[in-house]
């Protein structure tokens, strides 16, 4: 028998493998079909794909919760302004000053002063209802509004979201509560305190979200860039031709051109010495090697 088994073991091999694939196959299945019953309570029978939606089940996918159409939409709104302007820090002070008398409030602001044209920024945040206001205003400070874009977000569905889970939260917190008027043990009260205390935690973490979302849809953020020259501004410029902006493309990259050419100089002008020393030293290690070749 084992004289057999030596003859056709590539045989047995094959057989052994074959059986291998077909148990982990019928093992796979087996578990397949007692995880289907555990679920669903079906007698092992495959839950049909609206079960396991309705459970979420179904490859860890989640839907997207519908839109609330019953209560008023919470948007977060978003501009950005571009504005050619005679005199970046004026007209920033300016944009600063109308937003505090508007009831809003600084976020950021940058003021950069190039070679060739000042630029900067300002970020502020403003009433929604004063939104409209505030844009008038700004573009009256400009010698020319170069771009203007709006961005709103919808949070409403967030916001709703979050107060579910806060209502949860809440519900275990008081039932954890009760929980612990009843407990006598050391033990159960800490243990007790100390899940306390974490659902209290995210409950300010949600509640705190909370707040931030209705702060910034009642307060609309505003970004003006700022610039006195039109081609420094963050803007993509129409298809129009226009000789005075190739004029001013064509003098900036002579500029440039030239710059980069004089650095060059300069950083040859530096090393030159330096070359110098390492070719002499060379020269006289090879004139030295020449003369007294057995004594180095």
């Amino acid at each position: 028998m084992i004289d057999r088994l030596k003859r056709n073991w590539l045989v047995v091999v094959l057989v052994l493998a074959v059986g291998y694939l077909v148990m982990k196959d019928y093992v796979g299945v087996r578990q397949y079909a007692s995880y289907g019953a555990s679920i669903g309570g079906m007698g092992g029978q495959a839950m049909p794909m609206e079960a396991k939606l309705d459970m979420g089940v179904s490859s860890g996918f989640v839907g997207e919760a519908a839109p609330i159409a019953q209560m008023e939409r919470m948007v977060v709104q978003d501009t950005d302004m571009s504005l050619l302007v005679k005199d970046v820090m004026v007209v920033i002070d300016s944009v600063e000053k109308t937003v505090v008398d508007l009831g809003g409030y600084m976020v950021s602001k940058n003021i950069n002063r190039p070679e060739e044209a000042a630029t900067g920024y300002i970020t502020v945040r403003v009433p929604i209802e004063k939104r409209e206001n505030a844009l008038e205003l700004f573009r009256k400070m400009g010698v020319r509004v170069v771009s203007e874009n709006v961005y709103g977000r919808d949070v409403t569905d967030q916001y709703v979201d979050i107060d579910e889970r806060i209502r949860t939260l809440e519900k275990t917190k008081a039932k954890m509560q009760s929980i612990l008027d009843q407990a006598t043990k050391v033990q159960d009260l800490m243990s007790i305190q100390v899940q306390l205390n974490q659902i209290q935690q995210q409950i300010d973490a949600l509640k705190g979200q909370q707040k931030y979302l209705e702060q910034t849809a009642k307060l609309t953020r505003i970004t003006v860039n700022l610039s006195t020259d039109e081609l420094a501004l963050p803007y993509a410029p129409d298809t129009a031709w226009r000789p005075g902006v190739v004029f001013k493309t064509a003098v900036r990259a002579l500029v440039q051109a030239t710059r980069s050419v004089v650095n060059a100089l300069i950083w040859l002008m530096v090393f030159i010495p330096l070359l110098v020393v390492v070719v002499f030293a060379g020269w006289l290690i090879k004139k030295i090697w020449v003369r007294f070749p057995r004594k180095l």
